[in-house]
């Protein structure tokens, strides 16, 4: 699935195609000309308004005659700064509403339903991508990627374009992905058996005696919280998610036991003191966070870290001089990573490896002009789109080159720069408006001990990739019907048997509407 975007992010300073499979005749060869207008639908302004507008100037430069529109339905966040440990922080508060997301679903999908809709759309987390391509509304993406020769596969990281079809359909076009890994305190545990991949039962079979004598708890993780994606409860349910819910085929098995004993043993870890009990509100009651609560939970130390992959360059990169100032929230991690070691990938006890995207991209079957939207989309994966700085740095590039330009520009700042220059964007430094809050200039090349950390960082990260071999299709609407249902349980309303039978069905009803 695609990660969830938490509500509020502390951001330190800083040839021919055929298209059978769809339902389409052949792309003709008169049509195989960049021209025309296309246009863009997405959901989240935050994520992509900046980029994709920027990209689209480009995109118009490049080919004169095309005109691209970028529709966003959701608010650009709310960005106040604040003075702490004096540091200047920019709070950034998401201004998303439910019902909003919910609006542009039914509106996304009554669009496409009625044959219309935007030529290019982002396949986010809310919508289900998976209706749209059993329905034949999303086009199939493999002749294209396939057949012109200006797109090397070679290029890119092709277990992520193969790991996420659909039924064996190319229908999503990634620019990017992510993955979580395990991290342990050498502080606390010098000799942890770390291992190419984990579970989480590997870590607390490792590290549970010794929370046990100590006051560290294993992970700063809580087992519940509201914020979906950020719990115990959310990184076990998700890692086995098509074994509970697999929407490809409507099948769903919540109450054969599985579900209910998930439930109970993410309690019992929580009553043994090796996590954090439920967080059942994230907010203080006028809707902020408690900044100084906040920090002071991030200086506590654990055995071990869930990370996130933005992190490992900072694993390679912390003894340095370096430019990224960026300090990316790492669910259930402490604040100081000075000791912080791998432990291996994240997996379940099948091995596989999830990963997710950020910016993910479909092309609409209906669409007019499928050529120029999907010239546009081969544009994005370009390496100097990919490596502007306006891309989410919490994701890395498919694209090999721009994976490796990248990564020396947060070494250096200059990816920093780039972001503020441009009035922000996800994850990044923000410009606020007053000139002093702008990165100072930087030195673009690398110095020897640099081009060292980045070479480290990249063999470690070939390595990792190479292994991510899981993307599992969700459905936000069932993802928060589990999430406010289950709350029941970890508040003691309900038992785990009672929470999975009404889980049943409700999920049951909707996959079968």
């Amino acid at each position: 699935m695609v990660k969830s975007i938490m509500s509020v992010v502390l951001i330190a300073m800083l040839g021919i195609v055929s298209l059978s499979g769809c339902g389409s005749k052949p792309v003709e060869e008169s049509s195989r000309e960049i021209k025309g207008e296309i246009t863009i639908s997405c959901y989240d302004a935050m994520t992509y308004k900046i980029f994709l507008e920027q990209a689209a100037q480009k995109f118009e430069e490049k080919y004169p005659g095309t005109t691209v529109t970028v529709e966003t339905a959701g608010n650009m966040p709310e960005i106040k700064t604040q003075e702490t440990d004096g540091r200047r922080m920019a709070l950034i508060q998401n201004t998303d509403s439910p019902q909003e997301r919910e609006d542009y679903i039914s509106r996304i999908n009554t669009e496409l339903m009625s044959g219309q809709g935007a030529d290019i759309i982002a396949l986010d987390g809310a919508l289900p991508f998976y209706k749209y391509a059993d329905s034949r509304q999303l086009a199939d993406l493999t002749d294209y990627m396939n057949n012109d020769s200006s797109f090397v596969k070679s290029d890119y990281a092709e277990n992520i374009f193969d790991g996420v079809k659909y039924k064996g359909v190319q229908y999503i076009f990634p620019l990017d992905y992510t993955f979580d890994y395990f991290s342990y305190d050498s502080s606390l545990y010098p000799d942890f058996p770390a291992r190419d991949k984990m579970t989480y039962a590997d870590v607390f079979d490792a590290a549970a005696d010794k929370a046990k004598a100590s006051n560290h708890k294993v992970f700063g993780l809580s087992s519940y919280s509201v914020q979906r994606d950020t719990s115990l409860f959310s990184a076990l349910f998700n890692l086995d998610y098509e074994k509970y819910v697999n929407v490809a085929d409507k099948k769903l098995d919540l109450t054969n036991g599985d579900f209910a004993r998930l439930l109970e043993s993410v309690q019992s870890y929580a009553d043994e003191g090796l996590i954090n009990q439920a967080a059942l509100t994230d907010v203080r009651g006028d809707g902020t966070i408690n900044m100084s609560a906040f920090q002071e939970s991030r200086q506590e130390k654990y055995y071990a870290k869930r990370s996130m992959n933005i992190n490992l360059l900072n694993q390679f990169t912390r003894n340095l001089n370096s430019g990224m100032r960026t300090a990316m929230m790492v669910a259930g991690g402490g604040g100081d990573a000075s000791t912080d070691e791998i432990a291996g990938l994240i997996a379940n006890d099948k091995a596989e490896v999830l990963f997710s995207y950020v910016l993910g991209f479909g092309i609409n079957s209906n669409s007019k002009n499928k050529y120029t939207a999907w010239e546009f989309l081969k544009f994005l994966a370009d390496e100097e789109i990919q490596s502007s700085g306006l891309t989410p740095p919490h994701a890395i590039p498919v694209n090999k080159n721009a994976r490796e330009m990248l990564a020396a520009m947060y070494i250096t700042g200059e990816a920093m720069q780039r972001r503020a220059a441009n009035a922000g964007g996800p994850f990044g430094a923000v410009n606020t408006g007053d000139p002093q809050e702008m990165p100072p200039p930087v030195n673009t090349e690398l110095n020897p001990e640099q081009q060292q950390a980045l070479e480290n960082y990249l063999k470690q990260l070939d390595i990792f990739t190479a292994q991510l071999n899981k993307y599992a299709v969700h459905d936000y609407t069932i993802d928060n019907m589990i999430n406010t249902e289950v709350r029941a349980f970890f508040t003691g309303d309900k038992s785990a048997d009672e929470v999975a039978n009404t889980l049943q069905s409700k999920v049951n009803l909707y996959l079968n509407e």
